[in-house]
């Protein structure tokens, strides 16, 4: 790492740890400053600091704070904080949005338990639908199954979900089969554009 990185990253910690008083946007570039470039060992080790913001008064704040954690770091141990923001996040969009990078982490690492509380999402009538489709979308996403942008983007609805693809999952997360296939991803240009994705969703 460069001296000029770790002096960003050195300013961007600072800011947020006493971010009381930052602005949102100031808060949000501290943020995205200490995540890109990707590096494992500084978004781990900023990872507690950065979860300190998803209870921040601003809505951005709290997605980029989601985005961190889940879409960008992919960081397992952060699973159950970010399922609480898709539950309890005063913005729709952030419920959605958590919901979804629910699914990058289960991209890393298949769990089960993870797992089964993405179909809870998916399966309540009673759930915003853009916390349903963005949950689906998840686990299309880990699993490298299609259309998992077209459900994410409301292209595609509830009733479209793959009855089959579901009750797979919950056979394997009841331990009554193994665990469904995850399709290879098909080819370069596919691996490329799912990498650009996941850095904007």
């Amino acid at each position: 790492m460069t001296s000029e990185r770790d002096a960003a990253i050195t300013a961007a910690r600072q800011l947020l740890e006493s971010g009381v008083a930052a602005k949102p946007d100031a808060i949000c570039k501290a943020i995205v400053g200490i995540g890109k470039p990707y590096d494992t060992q500084v978004i781990g080790a900023h990872a507690a600091l950065v979860a300190t913001y998803l209870n921040h008064s601003d809505h951005v704040v709290r997605h980029e704070a989601i985005w961190f954690l889940g879409s960008w770091g992919h960081l397992s141990e952060y699973a159950s904080r970010i399922h609480d923001s898709a539950q309890m996040d005063p913005d729709i969009d952030n419920r959605a949005y958590a919901a979804k990078s629910l699914g990058s982490i289960l991209k890393q690492e298949k769990n089960p338990v993870l797992t089964k509380r993405m179909l809870a999402f998916v399966e309540d009538g009673q759930e915003e639908i853009e916390v349903r489709l963005s949950a689906y979308s998840g686990l299309l996403y880990a699993w490298n199954r299609p259309d998992d942008f077209a459900f994410l983007m409301g292209e595609k609805t509830i009733s479209e979900v793959d009855p089959e693809f579901v009750a797979q999952l919950h056979a394997w997360t009841q331990d009554e089969a193994e665990m469904p296939p995850v399709i290879p991803p098909r080819g370069l240009f596919r691996s490329l554009f799912q990498a650009w994705r996941a850095s904007l969703i």
